[in-house]
């Protein structure tokens, strides 16, 4: 998913950041030393065509040097632990364009006026208000609010990750301190973690574990968000939605404006005398190449027949051509269900599954036995390892939990 993405992108940079800075810090230093105990002149050339500036602030004493990687770690440690909570709220922006079940509350009223409801110039937008509220509520919540919400609304048990609830907190507190007390800390965070030192700081070790980790956990999470919408989400809401039909259409356009309102998700018709939406009918939308464009739609007989009548008359005007594919009937939608990864399957890959530490490639083994795709497998693991059936293990060394 595109957050999971971004926050890799972040990792990334950060390490790149806080090695070439290091790098910087080690070649300045080493360049002065050799400035002055050569008695060297600054702001001169040297018979090598080299010139050094007077330093201005860069103190090449030990105390100085020591406190330059200090600042450095906790700069990068804070941005770290941001980037961490910024994928948090942004996976529940994807999750959202992927199925809305898991936002439908029954106990939640979202108030609007008459005015502002009609003001909405599409459900797209009235989407956007809704995600926006609910992401800029998770935003101001602590770690462990955002822990109750993924249990609540996906049920993902983050809490049970590597490395552990407790030691995710203490990154976030350590965080707080540092932003809020510039590292001092205090009798709460003292009594909590059983420490005497009167402020805290970031060494490199502390600071590749906690990429280590935070890199470890993200990984986890945004799996089993994948796996949780996969099959907890999409199926339900595949099965409360009213299809009588599904046609595959298969739209070439002349070029990227002739048409495209009639395939925009906000696109507005009637079907009969109620009111739709193109994404109410809208399963799926498929680039074939650079002017073709597939698109699954499904719903009920008023729906199709009113939308397929309206493409059927605009595609000689606004210079589009629409081609009837196939449509789906009920044993090629069973022959797709049977795909999908259920309790069964899972219990199969469980008993399969032999003690760990396991061999690299076991799904691929248990895969092949099970006559079922890597993937599939590689996902019910997963999912077992979040349920607790199994522990964690990373290149084949199994990661234990410090709770336990």
């Amino acid at each position: 998913m595109k957050s999971y993405l971004n926050f890799k992108r972040e990792i990334t940079e950060l390490q790149y950041f806080h090695i070439s800075t290091i790098y910087a810090f080690d070649e300045t230093e080493n360049l002065l030393h050799f400035w002055r105990r050569h008695r060297l002149k600054f702001d001169e050339e040297t018979s090598l065509n080299h010139i050094v500036s007077q330093p201005t602030n860069f103190g090449t004493k030990k105390s100085r040097k020591i406190k330059r990687r200090k600042n450095l770690n906790e700069i990068i440690f804070v941005r770290l632990i941001s980037a961490l909570e910024v994928f948090l709220v942004d996976l529940v922006r994807d999750a959202f364009l992927e199925t809305k079940e898991p936002f439908k509350k029954q106990d939640l009223m979202f108030q609007l006026s008459q005015a502002e409801i009609l003001s909405i110039k599409s459900t797209a937008n009235f989407f956007n208000k809704v995600i926006n509220k609910e992401c800029r509520k998770l935003s101001s919540s602590g770690f462990s609010e955002i822990i109750k919400y993924y249990k609540k609304h996906f049920y993902i048990e983050m809490g049970s990750f590597s490395p552990g609830r407790s030691k995710m907190e203490e990154y976030h507190e350590r965080r707080h301190l540092l932003v809020h007390r510039l590292g001092r800390t205090d009798s709460q965070y003292r009594k909590k973690y059983n420490t005497n030192k009167l402020s805290i700081s970031i060494s490199d070790e502390y600071l590749n574990e906690c990429i280590d980790d935070l890199s470890s956990f993200c990984n986890m999470v945004h799996n089993q968000m994948k796996y949780q919408l996969k099959n907890e989400f999409t199926v339900k809401s595949q099965k409360t939605k009213s299809t009588d039909r599904t046609l595959t259409l298969n739209v070439e356009f002349e070029n990227d404006m002739n048409g495209m309102s009639y395939f925009q998700p906000d696109y507005e018709f009637w079907s009969q005398d109620e009111f739709s939406v193109f994404s109410d009918i809208l399963d799926s939308r498929t680039a074939i190449d650079a002017n073709t464009i597939e698109f699954i739609i499904s719903g009920s007989f008023a729906q199709i027949r009113s939308y397929t009548r309206i493409i059927n008359r605009s595609q000689k005007k606004e210079k589009f051509v629409v081609k009837i594919i196939q449509e789906k009937n009920k044993s090629q939608e069973k022959q797709f269900a049977s795909r999908i990864l259920d309790d069964e399957i899972l219990s199969e890959i469980e008993k399969k599954l032999p003690e760990q530490p396991w061999i690299t490639g076991i799904h691929k083994i248990i895969a092949r036995e099970l006559e079922v795709s890597n993937k599939l497998v590689s996902t019910g693991i997963q999912q077992l390892i979040a349920k607790g059936v199994f522990k964690q293990q990373i290149n084949g060394i199994l990661v234990i939990d410090e709770e336990e």
